[in-house]
């Protein structure tokens, strides 16, 4: 008898303990595990120095590298238009949309692709 009421009430607390566990699992729509609250994204301007599938690297205006991990949810653009992580080739100016991971990393969300700028660009041509 003494057995039988350890045994239910060491499956109670195995029970108890998973649930607690699973309680605290991501669930979609929540925060993203590592990331720092609902901090707003932070933009960073530069030329790409090398892109893969994992890691993005620009060097910035003022010359400093940055450092940002890319994944399946990163979104790369050419003004509206989306396109994809191959389109973007080293030497390409870029803008980055990033939040910073607990652990100083930086998340791309958005890369977007910008174009230089003419300096006749809506002027009036003359002849």
């Amino acid at each position: 008898m003494i057995a039988r009421r350890s045994f239910l009430f060491m499956q109670a607390l195995v029970l108890t303990t998973a649930f607690a566990g699973w309680a605290q699992i991501y669930r979609p729509g929540k925060a993203v595990p590592g990331a720092v609250g609902n901090e707003p994204l932070a933009t960073f301007s530069g030329s790409v120095q090398d892109i893969d599938k994992k890691i993005l690297r620009i060097k910035s205006e003022d010359a400093n590298t940055l450092t940002f991990v890319c994944d399946r949810k990163t979104q790369f653009f050419d003004g509206d238009k989306k396109i994809k992580l191959t389109d973007i080739k080293p030497g390409d100016h870029v803008s980055v949309e990033s939040k910073r991971f607990r652990d100083g990393e930086l998340e791309a969300i958005n890369v977007r692709l910008d174009h230089p700028k003419t300096e006749n660009a809506g002027a009036p041509k003359t002849s």
